[in-house]
């Protein structure tokens, strides 16, 4: 077997590649799928994620470490511990988006299976897993895992993602219960899956323009799922795909900080305006009253969250031209109505509630959840 390595260095965005071509492998051994490990200044996780891939890996099977300018030394580990992975390194941080669109188009693979370095895996046969649904049905464009707790492996974090009743923002499936196979038999299938771990087809995704990357993190996978599913396309869950995850690993605490709330809220917002159709009244009408109400709560228990909140809402005026842009492209693409659509984002299953503000969140899930919803008959959240 040879190993030949070839060093690129591209001077916008500061991108250089380190590939490792491998020699002598059967190049008929299934799609070809690259493993794709975003990572920024967490060294620790990194290790114990490269650790925990399973061995040997097959031929048609590439591990990239894509690095956004981390400054720890974790491209330097990667070279010396893993010369047979592949580095895609970027001298600032991208974020989620950016970062995972630009080494996405420069790869070459029919699958790219997209991997959060705060993960650990914990199936041998995960990638097979995965892939048998694309394999099986050319309409399925995505799969995803099921994600437990780092801390413990019987507790769910995440076997996919929906809405919250209504036009509130996005949670987990599942997350927090004890993993009793509720949600495996009949496979429950999410509205959007959870990027911490998820198969994708390539030339789907370059063919709905990938992640917005004006999103930087948070909503970009329930963006990228919701557009998948305006086209017509399926999703699918594998349970026996199994990766522990620690949840908001990238950021010094799980807790809904500022920062993480401004992101959230702003491309909640940014969704909603691109991808809603007939219930684009309905669903601003409620984000702005959710908008208010948050602003008031925060301005008199935590001030720095209502100004999170101001500021999520004025960047959207801001980048209003630029959303409205995108909202023709995806409108003018779509074969789903709305009607379709709904209620798959709110199944009638249970939902995750933090304790925090307990009061303040039942009157608002009694105020918003009976919200008119303009779907005169729901479906089942399993099909």
């Amino acid at each position: 077997m040879v190993r030949l390595y070839r060093k690129f260095t591209h001077g916008r965005g500061g991108k250089s590649i380190l590939i490792a071509d491998v020699k002598g492998l059967s190049e008929n051994s299934g799609p070809r799928i690259a493993v794709m490990i975003l990572n920024f200044n967490r060294l620790d996780f990194l290790q114990s994620c490269l650790a925990s891939i399973p061995t040997p890996i097959p031929p048609n099977v590439s591990i990239y470490v894509i690095d956004n300018g981390s400054t720890d030394g974790s491209t330097r580990f990667v070279r010396k511990r893993y010369p047979r992975i592949k580095l895609i390194t970027f001298t600032r941080n991208l974020g989620f988006a950016e970062a995972y669109n630009r080494a996405i188009a420069q790869v070459e693979a029919d699958y790219i299976l997209m991997l959060n370095n705060d993960t650990a895996i914990l199936s041998s046969s995960w990638i097979r897993l995965l892939a048998r649904h694309l394999e099986r049905d050319a309409a399925t464009a995505a799969c995803g895992c099921k994600l437990v707790t780092m801390r413990d492996h019987r507790v769910l974090d995440s076997v996919g993602v929906m809405g919250i009743k209504y036009w509130r923002g996005f949670v987990d499936i599942g997350k927090y219960e004890k993993d009793q196979h509720q949600y495996d038999r009949p496979a429950i299938v999410p509205f959007s899956l959870c990027g911490a771990a998820m198969l994708v087809r390539r030339s789907t995704f370059l063919r709905v323009n990938g992640f917005d990357s004006k999103f930087h993190s948070y909503v970009e996978d329930v963006d990228l799922c919701w557009r998948l599913r305006l086209i017509g396309l399926k999703l699918a869950y594998e349970p026996a795909a199994k990766v522990a995850h620690y949840f908001s690993a990238s950021r010094a605490t799980s807790d809904l900080d500022p920062e993480k709330l401004y992101l959230s809220h702003r491309n909640l917002l940014r969704a909603i305006i691109k991808n809603c159709g007939s219930s684009s009244g309905w669903a601003l009408r409620n984000y702005f009253l959710f908008t208010f109400m948050l602003i008031l709560g925060f301005a008199v228990f935590e001030p720095r969250k209502a100004v999170a909140v101001v500021k999520a809402v004025l960047w959207n005026v801001i980048h209003l031209k630029d959303t409205l842009s995108l909202r023709v492209i995806v409108q003018g693409t779509r074969t789903v109505p709305d009607e379709d659509i709904l209620p798959l984002m709110f199944p009638s299953v249970n939902r995750y509630q933090p304790v925090e503000h307990s009061r303040l969140r039942h009157l608002l899930d009694t105020l918003f959840e009976r919200s008119r919803q303009p779907v005169p008959n729901p479906v089942p959240s399993r099909m």
